[in-house]
């Protein structure tokens, strides 16, 4: 099972919808009951309510539960899923919404072979990019790719900003500008 952090947000929803096209069980961690029905129309098969996954401190390792993890918001979510990813498990991460904070040990690195990776997109080569690119737009291309995104006005960009900062933003806003 792969858990996505930040699995309602844009990024978290692309990753729910391509595991799920590559034939991963996907576990999705969100606080947002009302998100249910929609990260399971992307694939997802269990919901698991963020607040389940905050860290426990005091522990160095917490059971092995994950055989993978995609992180996009950073702090006590992503220690917490390092803290529980299997053996040789690759944990990745893009986002710092929660925090760039880091705080745990090397236990998870040193005793259960966990890599972390960090997804740095704005550095990529034009080969890799150009490769990735044609994998989304075949094989890894998700279905119902409409539905992750839905386009807005400018008048309507400071409502969205709000929502996204309240934590009531999903999917992906693209700005209309003609």
């Amino acid at each position: 099972e792969v858990l996505v952090t930040g699995a309602t947000g844009g990024v978290g929803t692309l990753a729910v919808a391509i595991l799920s096209r590559l034939g991963y069980s996907v576990a999705a961690a969100s606080g947002k009951p009302d998100a249910a029905e929609r990260l399971q129309s992307f694939g997802v098969r269990r919901i698991v309510d963020r607040s389940v996954l905050r860290d426990n401190p005091q522990k160095a390792l917490l059971p092995a539960v994950w055989h993978g993890v995609v992180d996009t918001v950073g702090g006590e979510l992503l220690v917490s899923a390092i803290k529980s990813t299997h053996p040789h498990g690759p944990v990745t991460t893009c986002g710092n919404v929660a925090s760039p904070q880091l705080s745990l040990t090397v236990y998870p690195f040193i005793l259960r072979g966990v890599t972390l990776y960090g997804i740095d997109s704005a550095q990529t080569r034009m080969p890799l990019r150009r490769w990735i690119w044609e994998r989304l737009a075949t094989d890894w291309k998700p279905k119902g790719l409409v539905q992750i995104y839905r386009e807005v006005g400018l008048d309507e960009l400071e409502a969205e900003i709000q929502a996204m900062l309240a934590g009531k933003g999903a999917g992906r806003v693209v700005v209309r500008l003609g």
